[in-house]
């Protein structure tokens, strides 16, 4: 594995000493992109670009419909295990239309840079209270003509940070050793709640301390409405509801992490409801009892061929699992149920990746 590490990539790039020399800072996802990239290439990593259309079973295996995305052409794949990745679709709020220029999401805001930093002082409201509007919300402060004004509107209207004490990082980083599994459900959703759910990291929130142009909103919104070059924002708070008008909204509330289930067909959509204990092949099964469901190899437990499903499993697993902080990791769970022994017989089986950009 040293072969492909970070620092490696770095002595083949030419910078590890500018890397050391500022202090081993982290790399953003630009910065990881090229590295994975570079990754792949030494690997002879050939990525299939295109759409997953359908998933379904067949003869003991998953079979993809897909579409190539520079052609169109059709493209059947088999393979003897599936992982699904990538945050899904982007939750909505209610009056919230489809393709606005003016409002954006968890998702779009990334490719609006442009638009947003030309012409003069705007106004814009970031709805969300998690790492995502985080994120935006930084982004934004670099990104804005001068004069420009974002506010923050979440359900507690106080900006909260995650911790990073040894204990909480090691809970993403080895939570087999940290002892996730030993603390009690109810203890372990309060721990995402506390250090992945609706808190900031702490570089971001340091970046916020310095933007004078940020002001928080303590509510919920309950209802956008577009008008004119504006976007109406309805925001409840004790009982009160205030309409706000901004040039800009952007929706960071989360994303669906069942977003996979439109593309299943009858067969895998009964054999998940089976394993999972519950749905049917109209109404997918609970949230919760799917979390429950992923075992150790982040697959759902009893569902052959494997689904591997690391967006869900967090309560079970450990916390970095689905947001991909520790991916190392997660690679090595789900690879360690293919890869065979040096002593056993035959070569690893076939598997699969199919995602969602995040």
């Amino acid at each position: 594995m040293r072969r492909q590490s970070w620092q490696r990539y770095l002595i083949d790039q030419g910078g590890l000493a500018d890397w050391v020399d500022r202090g081993q800072p982290r790399p953003d996802h630009r910065a990881w992109h090229r590295y994975l990239r570079w990754v792949a290439e030494q690997l002879a990593v050939e990525p299939v670009s295109a759409e997953v259309v359908g998933i379904d079973l067949a003869d003991g295996r998953w079979r993809l419909s897909a579409r190539r995305t520079s052609t169109g052409e059709p493209l059947a794949l088999d393979c003897d295990g599936l992982v699904l990745t990538g945050p899904g679709a982007p939750l909505r709020l209610p009056g919230q239309p489809d393709h606005h220029p003016r409002i954006l999401d968890g998702r779009s805001f990334w490719t609006a840079g442009a638009a947003l930093s030309s012409g003069g002082p705007v106004e814009v409201c970031v709805v969300g209270s998690g790492e995502t509007a985080g994120s935006i919300t930084g982004a934004l402060v670099g990104l804005l003509p001068e004069g420009s004004v974002v506010e923050l509107v979440s359900d507690h209207g106080v900006l909260y940070t995650r911790g990073e004490s040894f204990t909480e990082n090691r809970m993403y980083s080895d939570p087999d050793a940290a002892g996730w599994r030993q603390l009690a459900e109810r203890h372990r959703r309060e721990f995402l709640k506390r250090t992945d759910r609706g808190v900031f990291s702490l570089q971001v929130e340091q970046v916020l301390n310095q933007a004078g142009a940020v002001r928080t909103v303590a509510g919920r919104v309950s209802h956008l409405q577009p008008v004119g070059a504006k976007v109406i924002v309805e925001v409840d708070y004790e009982q009160e509801r205030e309409r706000i008008a901004f040039d800009w909204v952007v929706v960071a509330v989360g994303f669906d992490p069942m977003w996979f289930w439109h593309l299943l067909g009858e067969r895998a959509r009964a054999a998940l409801a089976g394993a999972a204990g519950g749905g049917s092949t109209a109404r997918p099964p609970s949230r919760t009892a799917l979390e429950r469901a992923v075992g150790h190899d982040l697959a759902v437990t009893g569902l052959h061929p494997k689904l591997h499903l690391p967006v869900l499993a967090g309560v079970a697993q450990g916390p970095g699992f689905p947001n991909l902080s520790c991916l190392g990791l997660l690679a090595d769970r789900v690879l360690g149920a293919y890869v065979r022994s040096a002593r056993g017989a035959g070569a690893p089986t076939a598997g699969t990746a199919a995602g969602r950009p995040g």
